[in-house]
């Protein structure tokens, strides 16, 4: 999944003749705190709400005054894991997108890439979530997924980070059926710790938006 896939159409760019007031009634409207300025097509940078917030006059004009933009950007090839990593990094509620040539092309916001992070971890596929804890070593998606097919059930998504609290990975199972009280007994023979599972609709929403907002933190280390 690529940047040029993920732009969204209702954000248009920051123009030099705009006034401060303006563009804040826009980024409000939007629900953004952070806006592209682009000048004949070509990106300089974000220009934030806070820094907005300190100009003294509103309806004075962007040209006039001096900002220190974010210097945030993804060109259209790049993967949405990259995407992700800036967005984290700078703490950003939209992110640029350029072409090869650096000309502005759009911008991602970040119910965008929260729908599409959901895609990624096939979150409208029915069936359990399961997570398992495991040292770096012993990680093998091979192993782990012959275990699941050997109970009749299919991997359909598969994703793991270090977890913060001990040396080990946390390692997210995405199955296509909610029986899963046997693929628990075989992980169990096989030595992998199955920490937690999921199979209410309500538990997996609240699965799915602490995941992000923790996978969201991974990239920004």
């Amino acid at each position: 999944m690529l940047a040029k896939d993920l732009i969204a159409d209702i954000i248009p760019p920051v123009s030099e003749k705009e006034t401060v007031r303006q563009i804040l009634e826009r980024m409000a409207e939007l629900k953004i705190a952070h806006l592209p300025v682009v000048v004949d097509s070509e990106y300089l940078g974000l220009i934030s709400d806070a820094d907005l917030g300190l100009i003294s006059d509103p309806d004075s004009f962007v040209e006039t005054k001096s900002f220190e933009l974010v210097k945030a950007s993804v060109f259209e090839e790049q993967h949405i894991y990259e995407v992700i990593n800036q967005v984290s990094s700078f703490s950003l509620t939209l992110l640029p997108v350029l072409t090869a040539t650096r000309v502005y092309s759009g911008s991602i916001t970040l119910p965008v890439l929260v729908k599409n992070f959901s895609n990624l971890t096939a979150a409208a596929e029915p069936g359990a979530i399961l997570v398992l804890s495991l040292a770096p070593k012993d990680y093998s998606p091979t192993i782990i997924s012959r275990i699941i097919e050997e109970n009749n059930a299919k991997m359909i998504s598969l994703y793991m980070v270090p977890d913060p609290k001990n040396d080990e990975l946390s390692v997210t199972i995405k199955i296509n059926t909610q029986e899963t009280s046997s693929i628990m007994r075989s992980f169990d023979r096989y030595g992998y710790s199955v920490r937690s599972y999921f199979l209410a609709n309500s538990q997996l929403e609240d699965f799915y938006r602490s995941r992000y907002e923790e996978f969201m933190k991974y990239m920004n280390v």
